[in-house]
């Protein structure tokens, strides 16, 4: 063992003995302060989940009593305030496939998948890939028709990329 492992081992001691003590003095203080905002953030964020959620739940009670008008200006309501939350738009896109409209209910979707992918991973309990690929399905057909009729218009055209990319999605998630 030459000079230089000697002070190698003697810093590495040093420091080791320096973590422990800083260690021990940082055990028995509470630190109050530092939890503060994360407290706040989520105190403030639980009674909007609450309020979410219970509105979710009319907008379902709405769906399935076939209040359809509704039950889609609530969903509009829920994505102006909880924009980033993925269950209103999931929610459109069922009101919009309940009035035969697959089209707008695939840019629903869409926005849904973009904000929560657990809806087309198959082990978690949000999985809609079926419903989804049903409904991406019925969009490429209506989308079909359309140009059909109108052979030319590029708006048309952009859809059918938007439901060749909701396929590729479906197509590399677990389900």
């Amino acid at each position: 063992m030459d000079r230089f492992d000697r002070i190698t081992i003697g810093a590495i001691m040093v420091l080791a003995g320096g973590s422990i003590l800083l260690a021990l003095a940082d055990r028995g203080e509470q630190r109050f302060d530092r939890m503060t905002p994360q407290r706040a953030v989520v105190l403030e964020q639980a009674p909007a989940t609450v309020e979410l959620a219970s509105s979710l739940t009319v907008l379902n009670n709405l769906l399935e009593a076939g209040g359809l008008a509704e039950a889609e200006t609530l969903a509009q309501d829920l994505i102006r305030r909880y924009a980033y939350q993925a269950e209103p738009h999931m929610l459109l896109g069922d009101v919009f496939m309940r009035k035969q409209d697959p089209v707008r209910a695939m840019h629903a979707y869409k926005r849904a998948i973009e904000y929560n992918p657990d809806y087309l991973d198959k082990k978690t309990p949000q999985f809609q890939g079926k419903k989804l690929k049903v409904a991406v399905g019925e969009a490429l057909a209506e989308i079909e028709n359309r140009l059909k009729q109108r052979p030319g218009d590029e708006g048309l055209r952009a859809e059918k990329k938007t439901v060749y990319y909701l396929y590729r999605r479906i197509a590399g998630s677990c389900g």
